[in-house]
């Protein structure tokens, strides 16, 4: 064996047992050498093979010896139930282009081993799901990220879809903003910011945002924007804020029906007040009106709005048009 191979025969080693081995599929010391000379067209002996599974083991790899059955690689840095659910992750993620989405899995499958690639064979449906095509996501969620940790203000044009299926700019120049918060809401990336001309907050789609550009700006402090005066507390904002409409949160109260009642806590969360009621339970909490309108329209079988009468009547006028557009 020459110098050179001696260098990276260690490195052959972890490869094979990386690859071929976990608790269910130990190699033996035999079988690592056929391996070793197939796929590496490398033959060695026995003793090398121990000498450098204990140097493997000395430099922190969990090495298991299991007695008459071989060794296999303990731990890794992602366990195969970690990967499928970063995988899936991506597979649901309609943000990240196909091609990029293909890739990202491709390197989290080999993260693990020959058999756990059999069992993701589901990513090859990859082409047929709803990604999007545009890489600049990435770009766009990068600089961003870096004026939040910045404090810094930065410009872009926001952009809606048309027919013909690509955006278009909503305003005739860039906005300056103010970003606070990069969030992950209904399988899309969400900027929480605040348009420095006005005090409210705002939401924005980053696959909207175009052409984003960091100012020597220093960001608007949160205590000047309506919603933030005592600081962005997340979970609250996110549990208020369903479909990432932005507004004010209110004080809304809901009559469930009670089957209904395990649909409302899924959605609404835990953080919610509930009294029972004969037959139904009234529920109280705190959230974006907008955000409850269109989400009170799609359980309308089981919730109805009692409070505020303003989003009741809207609701109401919503429902009332969609039976205009049915009823005959």
């Amino acid at each position: 064996m020459t110098g050179r191979i001696r260098k990276l025969y260690i490195l052959y080693l972890l490869k094979i047992l990386e690859n071929y081995t976990d608790a269910d599929h130990p190699l033996t010391q035999k079988e690592i050498a056929e391996i070793m000379e197939r796929d590496y067209g490398v033959s060695c002996e026995r003793k090398a093979i121990t000498r450098n599974l204990g140097n493997l083991e000395d430099m922190g790899y969990d090495v298991v010896h299991l007695e008459k059955k071989g060794y296999y690689l303990g731990s890794r840095t992602f366990e195969d139930s970690e990967l499928r659910l970063l995988i899936d992750s991506v597979l649901a993620s309609r943000h990240v282009p196909a091609d990029q989405a293909k890739l990202l899995i491709n390197k989290l499958i080999s993260q693990s081993n020959k058999y756990f690639r059999r069992q993701v064979r589901h990513v090859h449906n990859i082409e047929r799901m709803d990604h999007g095509e545009d890489i600049q996501i990435f770009h766009t969620i990068e600089q961003i990220s870096r004026a939040i940790e910045e404090k810094r203000k930065v410009t872009f044009f926001y952009n809606k879809y048309g027919a013909d299926k690509k955006l278009h700019h909503t305003t005739k120049s860039k906005q300056t903003v103010n970003p606070y918060q990069i969030v992950i809401a209904n399988g899309k990336y969400y900027l929480i910011g605040n348009v420095d001309k006005y005090s409210n907050v705002t939401h924005f789609r980053m696959d909207k945002i175009t052409e984003p550009e960091i100012l020597d700006e220093i960001v608007k402090p949160q205590q000047e924007v309506d919603e933030l005066a005592n600081g962005l507390d997340l979970p609250t904002h996110m549990a208020e804020h369903l479909y990432m409409f932005s507004g004010k949160s209110s004080w809304i109260t809901l009559k469930v029906e009670k089957w209904g009642i395990s649909d409302v806590i899924d959605w609404l969360g835990r953080d919610i007040h509930i009294t029972e009621d004969g037959d139904h339970y009234i529920v109280r909490f705190k959230a974006n009106e907008q955000s409850i309108g269109y989400w009170a329209v799609q359980f309308g079988g089981s919730v109805e709005v009692l409070e505020p009468l303003s989003l009741r009547d809207e609701v109401r006028e919503r429902i009332e048009k969609i039976y205009e557009k049915y009823r005959d």
